[in-house]
């Protein structure tokens, strides 16, 4: 259940200052924060809510999409499903229950306008009170959902691709990692999350960047055993530095 004593967090706040304010973490490092994958249908949702996950990442799109049975309802749903038993309406109510942070991908461009309507309108009428995260770099055109964002729900952090947080595939990372380091270099509120595919990362492509980068500035959303080997190899180097 939510605290009606919490203090009010402004839903384009820092993720890792809001995880420390919760109580979650103890330090602003990104690599403490815990992910819940396609928390979408209410049974998923419901498992996501009951675990130790600090951030629920939750795919939207339109009830029907793309059929003669399109309907203007942004619902959970990850292609290629275009039906759901869970609406955002119904999503986002579930979870302003808990302290759980928010990341919602969008999986259509015609999603964006009506579920940034809908956020409006939760916050205004109950308070988020926790960071959003907007993703849409599945679009061809991020330019159009950041428009939308400025114009319809300016305080969030976009995940757009390029915008404030730069979702960076964790294999790649380490090649690119000259543009990447220059990137994060322009602004203070720039950060990366790592994300993975089928594929897992190398722990030393991940140590690489852990030791390159303030720990604030990077989540890795990685998946075990992989994201448990780099937690132990980043914990025996603190040692080593400590000797």
């Amino acid at each position: 259940q939510s605290d009606p004593s919490a203090p009010v967090f402004a839903t384009g706040g820092d993720m890792l200052d809001f995880l420390v304010q919760s109580g979650d973490i103890s330090d602003r490092d990104g690599l403490l924060a815990t992910w819940f994958h396609r928390a979408n249908g209410k049974e998923e949702l419901n498992r996501a809510l009951a675990s130790d996950a600090m951030i629920l990442e939750a795919d939207i799109t339109l009830q029907g999409y793309g059929t003669p049975n399109q309907k203007p309802i942004p619902i959970m749903a990850h292609p290629p499903n275009v039906t759901s038993d869970n609406t955002l309406d119904e999503w986002l109510d579930a979870v302003l229950e808990s302290r759980k942070g928010i990341k919602l991908d969008f999986k259509s461009l015609a999603s964006v306008g009506l579920s940034l309507d809908l956020l409006l309108q939760k916050n205004s009428t109950r308070g988020i009170n926790r960071p959003v995260w907007l993703n849409a770099d599945i679009l061809k055109d991020p330019l159009v959902p950041g428009f939308l964002v400025q114009e319809k729900f300016p305080e969030v952090t976009l995940s757009l691709g390029w915008v404030i947080t730069f979702p960076i595939q964790s294999l790649f990372v380490r090649k690119g990692w000259p543009h990447i380091s220059w990137l994060l270099s322009q602004s203070p509120r720039f950060s990366l999350t790592l994300w993975q595919g089928a594929i897992h990362p190398s722990v030393d492509d991940l140590l690489f960047v852990r030791d390159n980068s303030h720990p604030a500035r990077v989540y890795y959303d990685i998946y075990e055993p992989t994201l448990s080997q780099f937690k132990q190899a980043v914990g025996k180097t603190s040692l080593q530095h400590q000797v």
